[in-house]
């Protein structure tokens, strides 16, 4: 269970880092007015560029995170369960209503 711990601390850290570089990076570039406002293309300014890529960027940091506790935690619970005693349910009765 603390392999488990780690490993989505683990994640959970690089999913934090690699979002807040950029963020971090952005808010300090939005203080200087001029850096932002630098045409790229025609109308398409620094800033914006910045802002869909920051967007961008989160969007596949997230769906990697998903992905990779997905992973984990189904390889987790697969161990977990196989491990788990098989006991026969006492009384139980199927879907169709018939006993065995």
């Amino acid at each position: 269970m603390d392999s488990l711990r780690e490993t989505v601390g683990r994640a959970q850290r690089s999913f934090v880092v690699v979002n807040a570089v950029p963020f971090t990076i952005g808010i300090v570039l939005s203080c200087f007015t001029d850096v932002p406002a630098v045409t790229v293309h025609e109308e398409l300014t620094l800033g914006l560029v910045w802002g869909i890529l920051q967007g961008a960027l989160f969007v596949i940091t997230a769906w990697l995170y998903e992905r990779r506790s997905t992973r984990l935690s189904d390889s987790i619970e697969h161990t977990l369960t196989s491990e788990m005693l098989r006991t026969p349910m006492s009384g139980a009765v199927p879907v169709n209503g018939t006993r065995w």
